[in-house]
């Protein structure tokens, strides 16, 4: 609704990404929200990349009557996001 996310991914629990066995926990690794762009990026060796956008401004912004605090509020769910893969990608691969 708000996101394009990999949660497909997320759900595999360390299963092959693709052919070159890059595994989730290094590809969702330390995501974090930019509040600039609304993106979600991972963090690589080399720089980042994007790897989700927070979307819904059109319907956002309706829900407030300001802009300032339709744009607080989405980046209070970029950020809720983010931390929601950090927080999933340490329980489910605490042990490797």
């Amino acid at each position: 609704m708000w996101v394009i996310l990999l949660d497909r991914l997320i759900n595999l629990n360390g299963k092959y990404l693709n052919q070159n066995k890059m595994k989730i926990k290094e590809w969702l690794y330390d995501v974090c929200y930019d509040k600039h762009g609304q993106y979600l990026w991972n963090k690589e060796k080399d720089g980042s990349q994007m790897i989700g956008e927070v979307r819904g401004w059109g319907a956002i912004q309706k829900l407030f009557k300001t802009e300032e605090e339709a744009s607080k509020f989405q980046d209070e769910v970029g950020e809720f996001i983010a931390q929601a893969i950090r927080e999933k990608v340490e329980r489910d691969f605490k042990s490797e």
